[in-house]
Parts: structure tokens; C-alpha cells; sequence
């Protein structure tokens, strides 16, 4: 004899509550998201000072290459180097403009999974262009990588921690933007039923 499925109970993605206990990480991370996306806002700031803006320092900042010279490195950074220098100054703005998005992005939730990606790539670009990994590491006096090392895996961290899910404007978003739905960070009810195991999912 042929059973049917009761349809009242199929599990959605708009069904499940998250708990208390998961509602507070959410909020945790929400409240990590906002204070990192101030210390984006305070870089950005600095971006646009006139030394920077007006592309004066850029020469020096994207100078390691002629300290560095491990092979496809130095090309990498002397490429941005020379990417940087042949128009200072759309160059400056453009990277303050980006780091200005990373900032408002981050702080009021918008895009947060394009956000949270953008931040990392961006990051690496400076890390390896600007900073140079910090090589050489046998360098005296060396004491870390480098401080945009910590912006890459912060920002894949509030990636992987749904850090948009709460306090962010994708939560209205995200609904709306159908195809590109992935734009924005799950809610908390999409993050506890992909959180809860034996949960079907739906696309």
C-alpha cells in the first residue's frame, strides 16, 4: 500500500527558530562584524587624508619589490607597483573608495557575504602587494607577518560565523534579491535549519 508524505511535516528553511543560546552567538558575532567594520572605517579615514588621496605615498608603499627578490614575488609586487605609479591618484581613490565599502558594509550589514570575501581578497592584496608578506622573514628584528595577515582569516571568520545573519540590513535584503540571494548573509532562521542536522534543505 502507497503512503504519501505529510507535507505539514517537511522541514523549510523558514520554519525553524533559532535558540536562545545560537540567537546570542549570532548576536556575538553581529557585534564582532560592527567593531571590525570601525577599524575599516578608521583605515578608510586615512585613505582619504591629502597625503594619500593625491597619491604621494603610494611610490613608497608599493616599493618592496626592490627589497624583495624571491622569484614571481617580486614580480607580483612590482606590478602593483607599477600599476600604482602609472596614475597615483585613481589608483589612491580607488582603494580608499574600496576600503570605504568594506567599512559601511560591515557596520550596517549590507552584501555581508560579498563583504566578508571582498575584505579577505582585499586584504591579501595588501598583504602580499603593499606589505610584502613581510619578507624577508629572517629579517632582524622580525616579529610577525604583518598586520593585513589578521584582516584575511578575521574576515573568513565572520564569514563562516553567518556574522550578517542579525543587526544587519540583509535580513531584509537577502529576501528580495532573489538569484542573488547569495549576496547576502542566511538569516537566523536560514542559519538554524542549516545548523540543525536530519534538517532537509531547499534551494
Amino acid at each position: 500500500m502507497a503512503t504519501t508524505a505529510n507535507p505539514e511535516h517537511v522541514p523549510t528553511r523558514h520554519t525553524a527558530s533559532p535558540s536562545l543560546a545560537a540567537l546570542r552567538r549570532l548576536h556575538a558575532a553581529a557585534a564582532v562584524r560592527i567593531g571590525f567594520g570601525l577599524v575599516w572605517a578608521i583605515d578608510a579615514s586615512f585613505k582619504w587624508l591629502p597625503a594619500f588621496i593625491h597619491g604621494k605615498t603610494l611610490s613608497d608603499e608599493l616599493g618592496k619589490a626592490a627589497a624583495i627578490h624571491t622569484p614571481v614575488i617580486h614580480q607580483w609586487i612590482q606590478l602593483w607597483h607599477d600599476a600604482g605609479t602609472a596614475d597615483p591618484g585613481a589608483f589612491a581613490v580607488g582603494t580608499a573608495l574600496v576600503e570605504s565599502c568594506i567599512a559601511l558594509g560591515m557596520i550596517f550589514g549590507v552584501f555581508t557575504n560579498l563583504v566578508f570575501i571582498g575584505s579577505a581578497v582585499f586584504s591579501f592584496g595588501i598583504w602580499s602587494a603593499a606589505e610584502g608578506f613581510h619578507l624577508p622573514w629572517t629579517k632582524p628584528g622580525i616579529t610577525d607577518l604583518g598586520p593585513s595577515v589578521a584582516y584575511i582569516f578575521a574576515s573568513l571568520a565572520l564569514f563562516t560565523a553567518f556574522a550578517g545573519a542579525t543587526w544587519s540590513l540583509d535580513t531584509r535584503l537577502r529576501p528580495a534579491l532573489g538569484r542573488l540571494a547569495w549576496l547576502a548573509s542566511p538569516t537566523a532562521a536560514e542559519v538554524a535549519v542549516r545548523r540543525s542536522p536530519g534538517t532537509a534543505r531547499t534551494t
